[in-house]
C-alpha cells in the first residue's frame, strides 16, 4: 500500500470491498484519516505535533492545536514539548558517550562517583541504574512537602542518601525508578564536569544538529514553548510546573518532532557513541546480561511482534503526555508530542501511523479500525468487523487492553458502546481480566452492583502482578457494593 491512498488502510482492510467499488462509494484523503487520528487536539485546544521519519528524512509531520491557549500561538513541528520519561534515552545516552570516552564503564559502581553514597550504593552499577535494575527508591515516595518548592536532581540525591536501604537487591528485579535517572543525570554531571544542561547541549544537540532542544533550567526562557494544560469542568488550566518538573535526569529535556529526525539519524551510525553501544541500548537486560527479548534496554522499552524489534518510550508528567517508536528493520520512526495529559492512545496512534508508511509490513492496530467503523456505521455489526480483523492476524494487530481502552472512552457519554466492546472482549478472551473489568464498571456506573460484584470477582482471579492497581480496585469495589 502506498501513502498516497491511505482510504485502503481503513476502509478495503476492514470492509473488504474492492479498491475502485470502495473508492468510488467514498473517496478519503489521508489528511481525513490524520484529522480522525487527532480529532482530539482539533480546535481551540492543547496541541498535538507528530512526525514520522523514514530512513532518516521526515515522511509526514503535522501539529493541531494550541502551545500556549492564553496567547493562542498555534503548534508547529518546530514546538518544544517537554519530554517527560522520553527523557530517558538521552540521559542514557550520555551515560555512553562517557562511556565510549573511557570514563565510565557498564559496572561503574555508584559509590565510585558518588563516594558519599550509603553503603547500600556500593552494589549498584550503571548498568543497573540505566536498566531500572536498582532497587533506588521512589523520590516521589521519600518527599513529603510536595507544592510547596521545587527539586531538582541534587534534592533527589540528597533523599536517597539519606535511607539506608534498597526496595530489593541491586539486579534481582527490575522495577521502573525515576530516581534512578536522576541520579544518571549527576553522574554525568561529576564525571563531566559540566552542568546535566551543558552536557546535553555539547555532546548530543550541538554535534547531531538538535539547534532547537534544551534542557529545562528555572527562569531560563525556552523558544517555541508548549505549556501544559489539563480539562477542567469548562476550561483548560495551565497546569505546566509541578513539585517535580525541574527533576532532569528522568525527564527535564524540551524538544520538538523535527528535532527528533536528527536525533534518529544519529542512532543508526557512530556519531555519538560506537555500534556495539548502541546495539547495548536497545537490547533488554535482565539479572543474566542482555538478552533478544522483550523488556528494557538503556532508555528504551522493547517490545517483540511478529519477530520484529520495536524501541519505544512514553512520557507522561504533568500538562504533557508523549509516545516514541522506532522500528529499526523498517527504519521508521513515529514521535508524538502532546501538552495535555487528558487524552491517551498515543501509542496505537504512532503504530498505525507506523504500519502506513512500512507499506504494508506492519500490522494495522485493530482497535484504531474498529473506532473510525463504529464512528462512521455505529455498533452495530462491530462482532462482524472484529471477526474479518481476527482472521489475519499477521495485518492487523489486536491487543486486548487496547480494545478495553476504546470501551472505556465511550463509558461516559455513549454506554451502550462500551458495553458492547466489553462483552466483546469477554467472549474473545475469556482469560483475561480487561473484558470484566470494562463490564463491572459498566454495571456499577449503571446502578446494577449485584452484576458489578459478579464481574469485579473475575479480576483478581484472571489478573496478574503485573495488574495489581487493577486487583486493588477490584477488591475494594467488591466490598463497597457488596454492603
Amino acid at each position: 500500500m502506498k501513502y498516497t491512498s491511505l482510504t485502503l488502510v481503513f476502509l478495503i482492510l476492514i470492509c473488504g470491498c474492492k479498491p475502485s467499488e470502495q473508492l468510488v462509494e467514498k473517496k478519503e484523503s489521508k489528511q481525513d484519516v490524520l484529522n480522525f487520528l487527532f480529532q482530539d487536539y482539533i480546535g481551540e485546544k492543547p496541541s498535538t505535533s507528530f512526525v514520522v521519519i523514514k530512513d532518516g528524512e521526515i515522511k509526514e509531520c503535522q501539529s493541531f492545536g494550541y502551545a500556549d491557549l492564553e496567547n493562542k500561538i498555534l503548534a508547529t513541528c518546530e514546538t518544544n514539548y517537554r519530554l517527560a520519561s522520553v527523557t530517558k534515552q538521552f540521559t542514557a545516552i550520555g551515560i555512553l558517550i562517557l562511556i565510549n570516552q573511557g570514563k565510565l564503564t557498564y559496572n561503574t559502581k555508584l559509590t565510585e562517583v558518588i563516594p558519599e553514597f550509603p553503603e547500600y550504593g556500593k552494589d549498584i552499577t550503571l548498568k543497573n541504574l540505566m536498566t531500572h535494575r536498582s532497587g533506588l527508591q521512589d523520590y516521589e515516595k521519600l518527599y513529603t512537602k510536595v507544592g510547596e518548592e521545587q527539586l531538582v536532581d541534587k534534592d533527589v540525591l540528597n533523599l536517597l542518601i539519606a535511607q539506608d536501604s534498597l526496595l530489593f537487591p541491586a539486579n534481582s528485579k527490575y522495577q521502573y525508578s525515576n530516581s534512578g535517572y536522576a541520579v544518571l543525570a549527576m553522574i554525568i554531571e561529576r564525571v563531566s564536569g559540566k552542568t546535566f544542561k551543558e552536557f546535553m547541549d555539547k555532546e548530543i544537540f550541538e554535534k547531531i544538529g538538535m539547534t532547537n532542544s534544551t534542557v529545562y533550567q528555572k527562569g531560563l526562557p525556552i523558544k517555541n514553548r508548549a505549556y501544559g494544560y489539563t480539562f477542567n469542568d469548562s476550561i483548560y488550566e495551565n497546569i505546566d510546573q509541578n513539585t517535580w518538573s525541574a527533576i532532569l535526569g528522568d525527564g527535564g529535556i524540551y524538544s520538538s518532532v523535527r528535532d527528533y529526525m536528527h536525533w534518529d539519524r544519529s542512532l543508526y551510525n557512530e556519531t555519538l557513541v560506537s555500534t556495539d553501544l548502541l546495539n547495548d541500548a536497545f537490547s533488554n537486560w535482565d539479572e543474566n546480561g542482555k538478552t533478544e527479548g522483550k523488556g528494557y534496554g538503556f532508555g528504551w522499552r522493547i517490545f517483540i511482534i511478529n519477530d520484529r524489534k520495536y524501541l519505544t518510550h512514553a512520557g507522561g508528567t504533568t500538562g504533557f503526555r508523549n509516545f516514541s517508536v522506532r522500528i529499526p528493520s523498517e527504519k521508521i520512526t513515529v514521535v508524538i508530542y502532546t501538552n495535555t495529559e487528558d487524552y491517551d492512545g498515543l501509542d496505537r496512534k504512532a503504530y498505525f501511523l507506523a504500519s502506513y508508511y512500512s507499506d504494508g509490513k506492519i500490522p494495522v492496530p485493530a482497535d484504531i479500525l474498529l473506532q473510525k467503523d463504529i464512528e462512521e456505521n455505529g455498533i452495530e455489526n462491530i462482532t462482524n468487523k472484529f471477526n474479518q480483523l481476527k482472521s489475519n492476524p499477521t495485518k492487523f494487530d489486536i491487543v486486548e487492553k487496547d480494545l478495553v481502552s476504546l470501551g472505556f472512552s465511550y463509558l461516559k457519554k455513549e454506554p451502550e458502546k462500551a458495553l458492547r466492546l466489553f462483552e466483546l472482549v469477554k467472549a474473545n478472551f475469556p482469560n483475561y481480566f480487561g473484558g470484566y473489568f470494562g463490564l463491572a464498571q459498566y454495571y456499577r456506573t449503571n446502578g446494577n452492583n449485584e452484576m458489578a460484584v459478579e464481574y469485579f470477582k473475575k479480576v483478581p482471579e484472571l489478573a496478574t502482578s503485573d495488574d495489581q492497581r487493577q486487583i486493588d480496585y477490584a477488591n475494594k469495589m467488591i466490598e463497597q457494593l457488596s454492603q
